[in-house]
Order: structure tokens, then sequence, then C-alpha cells
């Protein structure tokens, strides 16, 4: 009685992967990167609820110069005398911006405008984004928005996970929320806090700059 030899198995050659299971496993081969006009539409929402902010931080400035003005007996216009907008708040109110981006994505994942079109910031090992990386990439959108964005847009073009270079030096992936491991995800609940802390963040700045405008 011949015994017929089973065939030799043969190993799975290295880097080979199935692309459904790269994606749930959140390996970069299955976290397509998101494209330059949905991120610059994130980026909008993102802006106007600063600039919200902002509005809110100088009303509770104009207010404070009211009460200070009433107890004085003289106005506003007399207790600010001549001092115009300088260059401190515009750059507190950067700092503010950087910090409403750094702290939602470095603590959930998602600004406001990422949420609101399900994306999400991550590793480019599909892990949770960190909250340094999460300062780096904001820093480095100041680089990116050169030119109108035109920097961030070509180098997006170089891979094919849509990095620019704030992802590059972050090493991070803006991708669609259905595309990451779900253990990976933070929830809408913690995304409430870290947006609370964020935004005070932002107000706190701007208030600061006009302060410091004020007082020198």
């Amino acid at each position: 009685m011949s015994i017929t030899p089973l065939p030799d198995l043969q190993p799975e050659p290295e880097g080979l992967h199935l692309s459904a299971l790269d994606s749930y496993l959140g390996q970069p081969a299955g976290l397509p990167g998101i494209s330059f006009w949905p991120r610059v539409a994130a980026r909008v929402i993102d802006t106007v609820l600063h600039y919200l902010l902002a509005f809110g931080g100088l009303f509770l400035v104009g207010f404070m110069l009211a009460v200070v003005a009433g107890l004085r007996h003289t106005s506003v216009q007399v207790l600010l005398g001549h001092r115009m907008p300088g260059k401190v708040p515009f750059v507190f109110a950067l700092l503010g911006s950087v910090a409403l981006e750094a702290i939602c994505e470095g603590f959930h994942g998602s600004t406001p405008g990422k949420l609101v079109l399900s994306m999400v910031v991550v590793q480019e090992d599909g892990s949770p984004c960190r909250p340094g990386a999460a300062w780096i990439r904001s820093f480095a959108y100041f680089v990116d928005a050169i030119f109108f964005g035109l920097v961030g847009y070509f180098n997006m073009q170089k891979n094919p996970q849509q990095q620019r270079h704030g992802d590059e030096w972050a090493h991070t992936v803006v991708c669609q929320r259905w595309d990451v491991a779900p253990q990976n995800l933070r929830g809408f609940g913690q995304f409430t806090l870290v947006l609370f802390f964020a935004a005070m963040a932002d107000v706190a700045l701007m208030i600061l700059g006009t302060v410091i405008n004020l007082i020198t």
C-alpha cells in the first residue's frame, strides 16, 4: 500500500496581508487617508468654532473692562486710553486654535469638524493618536497651510495615505472612523469632556493675549 505524500505547505510571503483583515487590525495598508478637500471642510468647521470661542472670550474681557470702568466711574474708552490691538492677541489667538486642535485630537482623535464628517486621526499603525503627535501635527499645520494649503496639498499627493507634512512628522493618518478598529476609537462621551477642556484652553489663551496687550 503506497502513501501519497502531502504537498509541501509554502509559508506565506513576508509582507503579504489580506486587506480586509488589515483594515480590522489597523495596519497601515488598511487605512486609506482622506483627501485634501474633505479635510478642508473639517478645518472650516473648526475655524468657525474657534472664532465663536474667540468672540466669547472678547465679550468676557469687554464685560470685565466695563465693570472696572464702572467701579472707577469712568468709561471703557478712557480706561483703555489710545491702546490699539497689537500682534500679541493675534499670536495668542493662533495658539488657541492650535490648542483646540491638539487637545481634541490627542485625547479623542477628532476635532468637532472631523467628528461631524466621520474622520479620525490615528497613528500609522492604527493605534489612537498620541498627545505628543497631536501637538506636532497641529503646529506643523502652519507649514502645510503656506500658499493657501498648496504645500500640504502637494505633499498629500505623494503617498496613498494622503499625509501632509505634519502627518509624516507625527506619524499619523487621517482616515474614516469606520476604517479603524473599534478598540482604537474613543467614545462620544469622552469627546464631550475633551472638547470642554479644549474650548477652555482656546478661550483662556485669547483672554490672556488680550490682557497682555492692554497692560503693556
